[in-house]
């Protein structure tokens, strides 16, 4: 015994609010063995040692069996368990009670430790009995649906525990709520139906106080769990006898949020459902067991020239031609004996004398109250057989042609894959009729160089919606030699897509070699022409070179004799004199210098590398520029025409030098490369701009004769940072 009042006596002291506590000590029967003084003075009862008093019978009816469920709870997990009830204190009010099961060894049997607090203050329990004395059934019995009472300031004084269970919350949670109007206000999120956020006087108990009647309507609620739930708030004043003003409102709360929800899935159903009649192009329909048309498809109605107004609710059989009638008809009867939906084709001729064929499925329906329906899905097949019979047709021709024709004829299905190639086509490319596969097999013998150009073509075709293209690439055949083909395809479009691809192959191998020795031909006419012309440029310098050496270095030659014959007896004819044999030597060198350029160096018999050693000497003796030579001897085994030209570039190049650079330092670098000789020719001037530059004659020469040789030239020049240029020939003819 004196452990069992040490257990009673550490839960007693585990409690809180310990000076307002209700505590008693029941048997599983209910019978109150002991209780505190606060409990016998609150409810009203005589010490249980003097007088037997039942536990349940201070309890709400309705709050029995959860208090039995409470008391089994804790005593078969032993373990603490709770209840929210309402006891009697003159009126019924709400209380929370927390049950420890105490087990008694001796008798094998156990008692119940009963720990009860008020879950309204004084002030509050003042208004809930003020309220209890009209609305006691609607307070404590309203279990179908959530009660709250609420004051004048929309402050809670009462409410059920539907209500509580409603907001997902405990009575005791919701009676410790208070500043209603700020929680709602800043911390919970409150929407109308239309998603809007409501203020606290918007609500409907709030209107309810302001109006004086009552007020009906649907709030979207976000709870502490983050669940949204939709609740009908039903909100009626209060008035006191003889006020104009109600003193408190009761609102009849109700979770509508499955219902709303089956509500938008049903318009939404019916939305989709009607979307479907009006936008399905074959017919459907649904009849009951009278053949009465209950609902249809917009083609139903056009195709049979109905509207829709004048058929629901009729017989279908008047409705339809008697042919469609008289087909359905037994269809229809025997689903709805059988309930075996019922899949047919049937063929109907109209009075017209046009043939038709649908594909029908019937299928039962149940509806309310064992209603038996029947639903109906045809499909118009008369244009499908005809597309069929006339693709049929077409194949064949097609391959009646492809077999008739010496022609390469391709077709490609884009939405299966499958590609058909002839006889001849097969034949040009040297594989076999079942080595044929798809365009991967195609795409991977054409020429690499080739393959992405075909694929960019035919997509840039497919992309932009045209209906045809044409390609000229090289196919690896059978036995490892390239083809030059012309392919030529043209697209078929269905709906605006690309579905099917034709086209036709030319095998145009012999007119690309001819075109070949033709461009050879050509490119070797050119270059004997260009060659004549610059013999020709060679020839007629060196005369002319020759001309002014032999005869008018000759005749200026003469004409100083004759002037150094005269005797001046003057000083004004002594100037003269000197003079004027100053100038006679001076052309007669100027005419020796231009006579040396332009007639061809004996390069056979001094040299490429002489001959421009030759050349730097005759400038280094007239000019301030200090030009360096580099070379290698291999350049001696160069053709006479490569030397000539090598020998030309390097005289034009520096002649502009010379003219226009403003040069200090040049250097000359002729040497060989990689079976190629590179001269470069590279000076410190005042350089020029390539791109704004004009290309002179000087320029021209020597892009002209590089080219006559298939060289390169390269300049490299910027202003004040000199130019640098590179001209390469083939070492070898």
């Amino acid at each position: 015994m004196p452990k069992r009042w040490s257990v009673l006596k550490n839960l007693i002291n585990g409690c809180e609010l310990k000076d307002d506590l209700f505590l008693s000590l029941i048997n599983e029967e209910g019978l109150i063995l002991s209780a505190n003084a606060n409990m016998q003075r609150s409810l009203h009862i005589k010490n249980p040692r003097e007088e037997t008093v039942n536990f349940f019978n201070l309890l709400h009816p309705d709050h029995i069996s959860a208090f039995k469920t409470a008391i089994d709870e804790s005593r078969n997990q032993n373990s603490p368990s709770s209840a929210e009830l309402y006891l009697k204190n003159g009126y019924y009010h709400p209380m929370k009670w927390q049950i420890n099961y105490i087990e008694n060894p001796v008798i094998g049997k156990g008692d119940f430790l009963c720990v009860g607090y008020k879950l309204l203050d004084d002030e509050r329990l003042k208004q809930f009995n003020i309220l209890g004395e009209q609305n006691y059934q609607t307070i404590v019995e309203g279990l179908n649906a959530g009660i709250l009472f609420q004051d004048c300031n929309g402050e809670l004084i009462a409410a059920n525990k539907k209500a509580a269970e409603i907001f997902g919350s405990t009575l005791e949670r919701l009676y410790q709520l208070k500043d209603i109007r700020g929680h709602w206000n800043q911390s919970w999120e409150v929407y109308n139906e239309n998603g809007e956020p409501v203020d606290f006087n918007d609500t409907p108990y709030m209107k309810a106080l302001a109006t004086g009647k009552a007020v009906a309507e649907i709030l979207c609620i976000k709870l502490r769990n983050g669940e949204k739930l939709q609740i009908l708030f039903n909100s009626q004043p209060l008035f006191n006898t003889g006020d104009d003003m109600p003193f408190s409102v009761v609102s009849n709360i109700v979770d509508v949020t499955r219902e709303k929800k089956l509500s938008g899935e049903m318009q939404e159903r019916d939305m989709l459902f009607r979307s479907f009649l009006d936008k399905t192009p074959n017919l459907s329909w649904v009849v009951d067991d009278a053949a009465t048309l209950l609902f249809a498809s917009t083609s139903f109605y056009q195709y049979f020239g109905l509207k829709e107004e004048n058929c629901i609710n009729k017989n279908i059989l008047e409705l339809v031609p008697s042919t469609v009638g008289e087909a359905l008809h037994s269809k229809h009867l025997q689903v709805l004996e059988t309930g075996v939906p019922l899949e047919t084709i049937e063929k109907m001729k109209w009075s017209d004398g046009t043939n038709f064929v649908f594909h029908i499925n019937l299928f039962p329906i149940q509806g309310i109250a064992d209603k038996k329906m029947i639903g109906g899905h045809a499909v118009n097949l008369a244009e499908k057989f005809a597309t069929e019979k006339k693709l049929r047709e077409a194949n064949e021709r097609l391959l009646m042609l492809s077999r008739a024709t010496s022609d390469a004829i391709w077709e490609w299905d884009m939405q299966t894959g499958y590609i058909f190639r002839n006889d001849a086509l097969m034949d040009m490319v040297g594989y076999h009729a079942e080595d044929s596969k798809g365009l991967s097999w195609w795409l991977r013998r054409i020429h690499p160089e080739d393959r992405n150009r075909l694929s960019d073509i035919i997509k840039e075709a497919t992309d932009k919606g045209q209906h045809s293209w044409e390609d000229e690439y090289r196919f690896k055949c059978a036995d490892g030699t390239y083809k030059h083909v012309q392919d030529k395809g043209y697209v078929v479009y269905e709906n605006g897509l690309p579905v099917k691809m034709i086209g036709s192959l030319q095998d145009v191998t012999e007119l690309k070699q001819l075109e070949g020795q033709l461009m050879e031909e050509k490119l070797q006419r050119q270059k004997e022409i260009s060659e004549t012309v610059i013999r020709v440029q060679e020839k007629e310098r060196t005369r002319i070179g020759h001309e002014l050496h032999d005869n008018v270095n000759q005749i200026l030659s003469t004409a100083k004799l004759f002037v150094d014959m005269v005797t001046p007896s003057s000083e004004d004819e002594k100037t003269f004199k000197a003079k004027g044999v100053e100038y006679l030597l001076s052309a007669i060198e100027e005419i020796r210098k231009l006579s040396r350029e332009l007639v061809v160096p004996q390069l056979k018999e001094k040299g490429l590398i002489d001959s421009v050693k030759l050349l730097i000497e005759d400038i280094n003796i007239s000019s301030s520029q200090k030009i360096r030579f580099t070379h290698d001897h291999e350049n001696e085994l160069l053709s006479s025409g490569k030397k000539i030209t090598l020998f030309r570039i390097i005289q034009e190049q520096l002649k502009n030098i010379l003219k226009y650079s403003k040069a200090k330092q040049v250097d000359i670098y002729l040497q060989y490369k990689d079976d190629n000789v590179q001269l470069t020719i590279k000076d410190d001037g005042v350089g020029f701009d390539p791109r704004q530059t004009h290309k002179g004659i000087g320029l021209s020469n020597i892009h002209d004769r590089a080219m006559f040789y298939n060289g390169t030239v390269d300049i490299q020049a910027a202003p004040g940072k000199g130019c640098i240029l590179t001209i390469s020939l083939p070492g070898k003819d």
